[in-house]
């Protein structure tokens, strides 16, 4: 009796043990095939790697909108980039809801990847922004993600209207940004970025560059378009210490004003030591401005009358006529000889005598039996 009581405890001893084993081994065993799903793997790295492409959008934004600020002295909102508009589009592929929605026309997005890795890289991929089913989707930017860390991303200024500006959209270029990085974004550069800065004013920007570790945080090259034609230059850096510098050149020198010609007033020749102009006399040359020797009325002579005025005699003194002779010249006085001047000598008629210093004449008084002035 007492061996056939110990043989049933051994025995109910042994199967309490083995089904307690079952037991706790089963949910183990469940556990780790689980892990160990490769499509289980694969969804996950495919969260993960939008993830950080997330994080490497808005933090290109917050660094577009210190770039925009120190060109046009006003920061736009975030998220009112490209690189905002597609991350807000990223968020809503994966069901997250969205804030300031109130900031855009339309909020809607439509985001296609394909994966061509098991571990999630390479993928690129298409965003799409579809304001309701019966419009058609308008592409916003594609994305190319060699790797992990390292993004390509092409956007479509012709539908990001509402944040680059018209000028941007009928300029229709295509721009080109690569981000890189490792935990957070280190290095952001485009080419061909175009924005505009007012209503008549466009931004183009050929050199485009963020540097988190670099001398320059950010250095910006490019034109200042009008009514989309160049006219200045303008040139941007962002030191990591020191003052920020924004340089504006013209490329064109204004145009000038047209002269418009204005008469010369003509220079009126003057008498000799006097003020007045000269007066042409017949028979004299009026290009010289002298008169003849002996063709003033009353016989008097000119050099005699501008020795008078330039010694200050008064006008009113009379001189006595004298009647003249036979040959028609007073008495006293002989014809002037005939004078015959040679090539190369100087006509006497053309020089200007010095005046002579004469004493000044006192009145005459008329003699009896002389003749009187007519």
């Amino acid at each position: 009796m007492k061996l056939r009581r110990l043989f049933f405890v051994a025995v109910l001893l042994l199967t309490s043990c083995f089904g307690k084993k079952e037991e706790t081994s089963a949910p183990a065993l469940q556990k780790t095939v689980k892990v160990l799903t490769p499509k289980a793997e694969e969804a996950a790295n495919k969260d993960k790697s939008l993830e950080w492409m997330v994080r490497y959008l808005a933090e290109a934004d917050g660094i577009h909108r210190e770039a925009w600020w120190v060109l046009t002295a006003a920061r736009p909102p975030i998220g009112k980039s490209p690189f905002g508009k597609a991350q807000r589009a990223l968020l809503s592929s994966q069901n997250i809801k969205l804030t300031n929605k109130s900031l855009f026309r339309c909020d809607r997005y439509l985001v296609k990847r394909d994966i061509l890795g098991l571990v999630g890289y390479p993928q690129k991929g298409d965003i799409f922004e579809k304001c309701s089913e019966k419009s058609e989707a308008k592409r916003l930017a594609s994305f190319d993600v060699p790797k992990e860390g390292e993004l390509n991303i092409v956007f479509y200024p012709d539908h990001l209207q509402e944040v680059l500006g018209l000028g941007a959209g009928i300029l229709n270029k295509q721009i080109q940004c690569s981000l890189r990085g490792k935990e957070k974004l280190e290095s952001l550069n485009c080419k061909d970025w175009a924005q505009d800065r007012t209503k008549e004013q466009m931004i183009r920007l050929d050199v485009y560059d963020y540097q988190k570790s670099g001398k320059n945080l950010i250095k910006l090259r490019g034109k200042v378009y009008e009514n989309l034609t160049d006219i200045r230059k303008i040139e941007a850096d962002v030191p990591m210490e020191g003052k920020i510098t924004v340089l504006e050149t013209e490329l064109y020198a204004p145009e000038a004003p047209p002269v418009v010609a204005t008469p010369t007033p003509a220079v009126v020749p003057t008498k000799p030591g006097g003020s007045r102009p000269l007066e042409p006399v017949s028979g004299g040359n009026p290009n010289l401005g002298m008169p003849p020797s002996r063709d003033l009325p009353g016989g008097v002579d000119p050099d005699v009358m501008l020795q008078r005025e330039q010694q200050g005699q008064p006008q009113g003194v009379e001189s006595v006529p004298v009647e003249p002779g036979a040959d028609g010249w007073p008495e006293g006085e002989a014809p002037p000889q005939e004078q015959h001047h040679q090539e190369g000598d100087v006509d006497p008629s053309m020089i200007v005598p010095e005046p002579i210093p004469q004493p000044i004449p006192q009145q005459i008084e008329p003699v009896e039996g002389a003749p009187h002035g007519r």
